[in-house]
């Protein structure tokens, strides 16, 4: 029973940062300085670049939906930490359900020739060459056009689930900044 507990305590010990950090990215982003709609918008536009599989571009695409929302480009930026390394198998799982739902193809194609793809991605990696990027590209196609649409649909999804309680959140903690400023 005590090795059970123990174990407990060790994962709660492990997660404390993770919550702690959370903790303070969501005080920031109540605390933003914008109407409610403003930092709910752009925080939905960060979840909505998160959800996509353009990693590394994620939040640029952030930043250019709030700017051109003109919306809290900051709250973008704090939206896009909803896709971090623990929840992409999750994020991209559902985008590549999604995509192939979508677009009517079979998704077990895609499960069979996992194997293969790994092997050229790092072989490609390994040695690179125009033979091996070439092969690597062919082997990824039937993964990228899913991944894509799926991502456009989970993050719309994602963005309007966002949307709401970021928007209530702000607005109750903008209303209680002013009561105790007053």
């Amino acid at each position: 029973m005590s090795v059970a507990w123990e174990s407990v305590g060790r994962w709660t010990s492990l997660l404390a940062p993770l919550r702690k950090r959370l903790s303070y990215y969501w005080r920031r982003l109540l605390r933003i300085r914008a109407t409610p709609h403003e930092v709910a918008l752009g925080c939905a536009a960060g979840v909505f670049a998160a959800c996509t599989p353009f990693i590394g571009f994620q939040m640029a695409m952030a930043g250019a939906l709030a700017f051109l929302l003109r919306v809290s480009i900051p709250a973008a930026m704090l939206g896009t930490f909803i896709g971090n390394p623990l929840s992409w198998p999750a994020i991209w799982g559902a985008s590549y359900v999604a995509g192939v739902w979508v677009l009517g193809h079979d998704p077990a194609y895609a499960t069979e020739h996992f194997v293969e793809t790994a092997n050229a991605l790092s072989k490609t990696l390994l040695e690179p060459s125009p033979e091996t990027l070439d092969t690597a590209v062919v082997t990824l196609s039937p993964f990228v056009e899913p991944m894509v649409v799926g991502g456009l649909l989970v993050g719309l999804v994602a963005a309007l689930f966002s949307y709401y309680p970021t928007r209530q959140a702000v607005r109750v903690f903008q209303k209680r900044r002013r009561v105790l400023s007053s």
